[in-house]
């Protein structure tokens, strides 16, 4: 073995136990920052402050506040810019403030102060950083529900192929009642719609133009809010100029809480899935791609990426607490203070963005030891449950009765090592209890098979067979009709961009 075969084998300090290569996804989301740096939160905003500056310039020509001359200038000049920053040449000065300082000192450097100096006219820096981060969250909640319609698919591709095989369900970590695991993969795609609706909510709430709100009090120019809101897909301009500025936080503290929402299911789903995939369970294996080795056991293959959804969910929930703290207590009108809720959304978004894809892979590639699912399930009086409810329906007597001589057969099977109810130890507790219930072994044993007892619970949201189906198909329309209103807010998006490109070659 040459050298450099040698030192490519060490590249990594583990992986030889592995069949597979971890993914480029996983490796990414699992490093964090240990290897790679964060960009200066304005050159997120770049693009966002372009697009707004252009309206706002479109607006004042309309209204006559700059002459087509000035106008077609400053177009001309921003235009110049973008096309800097696509080519990667354009870069923000750090002797600048920020993205709106660093952009017009660029058109005054280039066009002078008489008239890169007239871009700020009838604008202020707070509703110009208030328009960029609504256009900027406004992208990042399509990114995530995106993201999301896509796990979606796969929990129901899930569902679907495992719409009949029994899985053991639990409570407080212990065995309960058995149900399908086409169920459980449904009621993680439940979830999953409320989490997108939450995005769309936010949408819809703060999908408003604050251009015009200035300093929050609003402006002696003769402004047209109503246009600048059509050439930025916004569905109308905000009805108060203060509220925009006084609650810049608003609308980041909404965004965190709706990705803390969505943390917060996945670090359940991770939780559930590496205890699951334990030696003492081993119910799931979680595939090599989704794991890592160990740098001097060479036995191990740990689950990585759901732990760091875990310690992501983490960031979330203290991320939306110094939001909602940061807007406790502000005086009327802008405060500094709100210029740290750029930074705190930001960092979330940048570390939770791929979530839902890493869910994606895990789910999609997860393996279930069928022989193991079915050991446990014949374990933990697992059927009990069934049974106590289809003796209440023959017998017709309370509840509160059956129930507690049902207890008592269980106490009394389990004290002979067994793990399921046994006809004479329930016929015992039955006379003990003067419950008159006769029944021979055969409704005993069906009334304990499987796929009898799931196929029984056929209300809506249960694990038969007819009741996934409906599910299924309620959760289908709900991704089409999804598909369907992110395609047109990005029709709207792109028609409000090619709407400022013909207002603009008109100038």
């Amino acid at each position: 073995m040459t050298k450099t075969d040698r030192m490519r084998k060490v590249e990594k300090l583990w992986g030889s136990r592995f069949k597979k290569k971890t993914s480029a996804l996983f490796e990414t989301f699992t490093a964090g920052r240990d290897m790679r740096g964060v960009l200066p939160a304005d050159e997120k905003l770049i693009s966002y402050d372009l697009w707004g500056s252009r309206a706002h310039v479109v607006m004042l020509a309309k209204q006559g506040i700059l002459s087509r001359s000035e106008a077609r200038t400053l177009i001309q000049g921003l235009e110049k810019i973008e096309q800097a920053w696509l080519k990667g040449t354009f870069r923000l000065d750090p002797s600048k403030e920020d993205v709106h300082s660093a952009i017009e000192s660029q058109l005054i450097k280039k066009y002078g102060l008489e008239v890169g100096g007239k871009i700020h006219t009838a604008r202020s820096r707070n509703d110009q950083i208030a328009l960029d981060m609504r256009l900027y969250l406004r992208d990042q909640a399509m990114e995530f529900i995106s993201a999301m319609l896509f796990l979606l698919g796969a929990l129901l591709k899930n569902a679907q192929r495992d719409r009949e095989k029994i899985f053991p369900g639990f409570t407080h970590h212990q065995i309960a009642q058995m149900t399908s695991l086409g169920h459980l993969w449904l009621s993680f795609a439940e979830q999953v719609c409320r989490d997108i609706q939450r995005f769309q909510g936010w949408y819809a709430r703060f999908n408003q133009n604050p251009l015009g709100a200035m300093t929050g009090y609003g402006t002696s120019f003769s402004i047209d809010e109503n246009f600048t809101s059509k050439l930025l897909a916004f569905d109308g301009p905000c009805q108060n100029t203060l509220d925009p500025i006084q609650c810049r936080w608003e609308p980041e503290a909404e965004m965190a809480f709706a990705i803390g929402a969505m943390m917060n299911h996945f670090s359940s789903w991770a939780q559930t899935f590496i205890i699951l995939s334990m030696e003492e369970f081993a119910l799931f294996r979680i595939d090599d791609s989704q794991c890592s080795g160990s740098s001097m056991m060479p036995q191990k293959r740990n689950p990585d990426a759901l732990e760091v959804v875990k310690a992501k969910t983490a960031l979330a929930h203290g991320t939306l607490a110094s939001l909602l703290s940061i807007g406790r207590a502000l005086f009327l009108g802008y405060n500094r203070d709100q210029q740290w809720t750029k930074y705190l959304i930001m960092d979330v978004i940048d570390e939770t963005l791929s979530a839902p894809t890493v869910m994606s892979e895990v789910i999609g590639t997860i393996k279930v030891k069928d022989k193991r699912v079915l050991a446990i399930c014949q374990k933990g009086f697992i059927t009990a449950p069934d049974l106590l409810e289809e003796m209440i329906q023959e017998w017709g007597g309370p509840f509160r009765q059956a129930k507690t001589a049902f207890e008592k057969a269980v106490r009394y099977s389990e004290q002979q090592g067994r793990e399921m109810i046994s006809s004479q130890d329930l016929r015992k507790a039955l006379m003990e209890e003067k419950v008159d219930f006769q029944f021979g072994d055969r409704f005993l044993s069906e009334a304990q098979d499987f796929k009898r007892v799931i196929s029984r619970r056929k209300g809506i949201g249960g694990p038969s067979l007819k009741a996934l189906r409906h599910h299924n198909e309620k959760l289908s329309k709900f991704i089409e009709y999804t598909k369907k209103w992110v395609s047109n807010r990005k029709k709207e998006h792109e028609l409000a961009k090619r709407m400022l490109r013909n207002k603009e070659k008109a100038l």
